[in-house]
């Protein structure tokens, strides 16, 4: 008997916990509109963009970004292939490097004779203010398949 009182006051406490369920509503400000090309909020750079083309096996890379007061800015920009398991390798002859003494910096390089599989182009940014701060960004394009 103890056991049926038990099992009945278990599923009762069961129902109870599910019907005071909390309802929660959020506002929506329908004037704000996402795009695909979000990015995250540097310190001192203002936007900082990866961009792989690919046209037969022939791969567009481009890097570039820009600042307020920003006097100095490095970029390695690196053609990298999908080996698998989350593991990406280095494209021979395929990394770049730039300095500028500026507050914008843009590079852009182009490699043929590409084998099939799927690329990415990874841009590691150096900026560097008139204060002194410097901040190093990784951006990586999107990912692109040579057939």
């Amino acid at each position: 008997m103890k056991l049926k009182s038990f099992a009945a006051l278990f599923l009762t406490a069961i129902c109870l916990c599910s019907v005071f369920s909390v309802t929660a509503f959020a506002e929506t400000d329908t004037t704000f509109a996402v795009t695909r090309n979000i990015s995250p909020a540097y310190e001192i750079a203002n936007n900082a963009t990866s961009i792989l083309v690919i046209d037969g096996s022939t791969a567009n890379c481009s890097s570039q970004v820009y600042g307020a007061n920003i006097v100095s800015i490095t970029v390695t920009q690196t053609l990298q292939k999908y080996w698998g398991l989350w593991i990406w390798t280095d494209v021979n002859d395929a990394k770049t490097s730039k300095t500028v003494n500026d507050s914008s910096l843009y590079l852009s390089t182009t490699k043929i004779g590409l084998s099939s599989g799927t690329y990415r182009v990874e841009s590691v940014f150096t900026l560097t203010n008139k204060d002194g701060k410097t901040e190093t960004i990784t951006v990586y394009s999107d990912e692109k398949s040579v057939n």
